[in-house]
């Protein structure tokens, strides 16, 4: 045999080759598409953030601050439940002529198969309700 019949590769090492490129083909991808599915699903946790602080603005403007609960669903597919309840400590005076309200939303989506959901509770000061007799 001389160097020209040996040059080049064998039928076993291309087919080789080829299996190796495509596993690394084949992992890549599958890379690539869980990013786009983690990169989809965290833009839907920001839009629910979002919704929830927005709808936890309106309270004491748009909707009055007073012992209640809420319902509500947007265009995008999120749901919202919103509690406005008296904030009671365990110790203090009934006298105070304001009220200290505890407001929680909380914001539901379907992810795929899955439900999720993200809450958000604060403290807001309002005006003493009328006690009821």
């Amino acid at each position: 045999m001389t160097d020209e019949d040996e040059a080049g590769f064998t039928l076993v090492e291309v087919i080789v080759a080829l299996a190796m490129l495509s596993l690394g083909l084949t992992l890549v991808m599958s890379l690539l598409s869980t990013g786009l599915t983690r990169t989809g699903m965290a833009e839907r946790l920001a839009g629910a953030v979002s919704l929830a602080q927005s709808v936890l603005a309106q309270v004491g403007t748009v909707i009055p601050l007073r012992t209640e609960a809420r319902d509500g669903t947007e265009a995008s597919g999120y749901r919202w439940h919103l509690e406005v309840q008296p904030y009671r400590p365990e110790k203090g005076g009934d006298a105070r002529p304001v009220e200290l309200y505890q407001v929680s939303v909380q914001i539901g989506w379907q992810e795929g198969q899955d439900p999720r959901s993200f809450a958000l509770s604060t403290l807001r000061l309002g005006p003493r309700a009328a006690k009821s007799q």
